[in-house]
């Protein structure tokens, strides 16, 4: 009897999670649900301020009531479902997950399972998400 090992390699494409993939926003729009720095250069570069203000929990929720008590506990969960690509836009639809609480455990606020379209303009290498869109 001969031993066999069967090694595995993934083909490397732009398919995550069954989904064709144009663009990689993933990491900005986290860091835009979650950052506590504010609107920053670096996420200038891909998503316009007024998205940014729309989904930044630290402009969503009270978090500067003084009845909560810092450091904030945040759990915070997203899921890109699906790209589509019409022309230079890319509709990118994910769930998000959010729930806060501060140092006491005490709950400042969430949402579960969020449908949200994001509409990025895509030019060249470049991509700019200048629309958001939640699902009521």
């Amino acid at each position: 009897m001969i031993p066999i090992l069967f090694i595995y390699y993934p083909k490397v494409n732009n398919k995550v999670n069954n989904i064709n993939k144009y663009i990689h926003v993933y990491d900005v729009v986290k860091e835009a649900f979650i950052t506590e720095k504010g609107y920053s250069n670096k996420l200038s570069k891909h998503i316009s301020e007024e998205v940014f203000k729309k989904i930044n929990i630290y402009n969503n929720y009270a978090l500067n009531d003084p009845e909560y008590k810092k450091p904030f506990k945040v759990d915070f969960k997203l899921r890109e479902n699906s790209q589509k690509k019409i022309n230079n836009i890319v509709y990118v639809k994910m769930n998000y997950s959010v729930e806060i609480k501060d140092s006491q455990n005490k709950s400042i606020g969430g949402s579960w399972d969020v449908p949200i379209t994001l509409t990025v303009k895509v030019t060249g290498d470049s991509w700019y998400i200048i629309e958001e869109e939640e699902s009521a």
